[in-house]
């Protein structure tokens, strides 16, 4: 007869297994999911600074800009195209604050406040 205590060992040991493969199992799923989240708000600030960098490149060529020309090509004006920019930019701040916040794992703390660190 086999002793008592060996088979509740073996019992203890196989449950316990199980519980650490489903604790791995949600650890990898709460992992896909926070990459997920992080792949979003990352490629939402890439496309955002394309729209940025798409604003501000010069749709004159290179001896129109030595010239001096102004492009009739222009399609906002100097003062639309400044807000519009700036308005971008903060948003583009949001974001990668908002990325740093989650990698660093503090999404769930207190409000964050524009110029705290």
């Amino acid at each position: 007869m086999k002793d008592p205590t060996e088979i509740e060992t073996r019992y203890w040991s196989s449950s316990r297994t199980g519980g650490m493969d489903r604790e791995i199992r949600r650890a990898n799923a709460r992992l896909r999911h926070f990459r997920g989240i992080a792949a979003s708000v990352m490629s939402d600030a890439q496309a955002l600074w394309q729209e940025i960098w798409d604003l501000l490149q010069d749709s004159r060529s290179a001896e129109e800009i030595l010239d001096g020309s102004n492009s009739s090509a222009c399609r906002l004006s100097a003062g639309e195209a400044s807000s519009l920019v700036l308005e971008k930019l903060h948003l583009l701040g949001v974001l990668i604050d908002y990325a740093g916040r989650l990698c660093e794992g503090s999404i769930g703390d207190l409000p964050h406040k524009e110029g705290e660190q």
